[in-house]
C-alpha cells in the first residue's frame, strides 16, 4: 500500500535577526541572533577561503571551545550566477535520535532559514573600533503534512491513545 501524503512548508515573514559585527581586538566576525523567547545566541562567522561563505561556530556551554553548527552557501540568481554579498544557511529547530549514529542529530524539517547580507562599506559602531559589516535576516519554515486523499482538504483528527489515569488534583504541584 502506498503512502498518499505530501509534505509542504509554511513560511513566515522574513525578518531582521541581528547585525554582523567585526571585533578588531579578537579579529573575529560575529552576530547575535535575537529570536524571541529563544533568547539571543552569539554566532561566530569564520570565512571559508574556497567559496567565500561562512562556517557558523558557537561556544560550548561553560567552555572556551567552539563547535561548528552549520555553514552558509552562496545565493544564486535566477540566471545561475552568484549574488555578491549574500549567503544562506538552514538552521534546524528540532533534534531526532539517529539509530545508526547513536546520537541526537539536528532535523531541519522545521527550520530557520538565515541570509547574511554584506554592507558595501563597513560602518563604525561605538568607540571600541567595532565595525558593522552586515546584517542577518531569517525566515521560519514549518513542515506541514497534508493527506492528498482527504475530502475538502481537511486532515484527519488524530486519535488519543493516552490511557486515562485518575489523579487527585490536590497532589499536582502546579
Amino acid at each position: 500500500m502506498s503512502n498518499n501524503t505530501t509534505t509542504k512548508r509554511s513560511y513566515g515573514k522574513e525578518r531582521s535577526l541581528g547585525d554582523i559585527i567585526y571585533n578588531p581586538q579578537t579579529r573575529t566576525v560575529f552576530c547575535s541572533l535575537k529570536v524571541g523567547f529563544f533568547g539571543s545566541k552569539s554566532i561566530t562567522l569564520v570565512k571559508r577561503q574556497d567559496d567565500g561563505c561562512y562556517d557558523l561556530m558557537v561556544s560550548k556551554y561553560n567552555s572556551e571551545e567552539t563547535i561548528k553548527i552549520g555553514q552558509t552557501f552562496p545565493v544564486k540568481k535566477q540566471d545561475g550566477s552568484i549574488a555578491e554579498g549574500l549567503t544562506q544557511a538552514t538552521l534546524g529547530l528540532l533534534t531526532n535520535y539517529d539509530k545508526d549514529k547513536q546520537k541526537d542529530v539536528t532535523d531541519s524539517s522545521d527550520a530557520l532559514f538565515i541570509t547574511t547580507h554584506k554592507l558595501k562599506e563597513p560602518q563604525a559602531v561605538g568607540n571600541n573600533g567595532f565595525k558593522k559589516l552586515g546584517y542577518i535576516t531569517g525566515q521560519f519554515a514549518i513542515e506541514i503534512k497534508a493527506d492528498t486523499n482527504a475530502n475538502n482538504n481537511q486532515s484527519k483528527t488524530p486519535t488519543n491513545n493516552t490511557p486515562e489515569i485518575e489523579i487527585d488534583e490536590d497532589e499536582i504541584p502546579f
